[in-house]
């Protein structure tokens, strides 16, 4: 995984947990007001090694509950189902943040049970979000986050 940053404690971002906070790099979108811009571009270098994440994970598995897994855009990394399965044989709880438009990779880890929380970031009104979005152009993407119709069936 490329993780681009690891907040060592956060009562916030897990609600209800203690918990670390890992940063992902790369997203298909560029929104304006993205407050983790420098992790957007697919070039983004990464910061620190799985390795090295783990084994803090593993050092503090007693007194963290869980891992909030954000971004840039998680669903992106080609390896993210191996490293919640580690998260979770630590006995950490997993949250995801996420656009929503990666739906089989979202659906799929739902469906295993990996994950204890979704966040899922709704970026504009259906009308608007390619625009607000600025999702890459040449993407084969649906407008709209489809993956929210399976969490929220309207």
């Amino acid at each position: 995984m490329k993780l681009c940053g690891l907040q060592k404690t956060t009562l916030l971002d897990f609600p209800g947990k203690v918990a670390a906070t890992i940063f992902t790099g790369g997203c298909s979108f560029a929104c304006p007001f993205c407050h983790n811009s420098e992790l957007l571009g697919r070039n983004t270098e990464a910061l620190c090694s799985q390795e090295e994440v783990m084994t803090f994970l593993e050092k503090r598995k007693n007194i963290l509950e869980g891992v909030c897994i954000t971004g840039g855009e998680p669903t992106l990394q080609p390896d993210l189902e191996d490293f919640i399965q580690f998260v979770r044989s630590l006995g950490l709880a997993v949250k995801l943040d996420t656009n929503g438009y990666q739906p089989n990779v979202l659906i799929n880890l739902c469906e295993k049970g990996l994950l204890d929380y979704v966040a899922m970031d709704i970026k504009a009104g259906k009308s608007h979000y390619a625009h607000v979005s600025r999702a890459e152009s040449g993407t084969n993407r649906p407008k709209y986050p489809f993956s929210f119709k399976w969490f929220c069936p309207l």
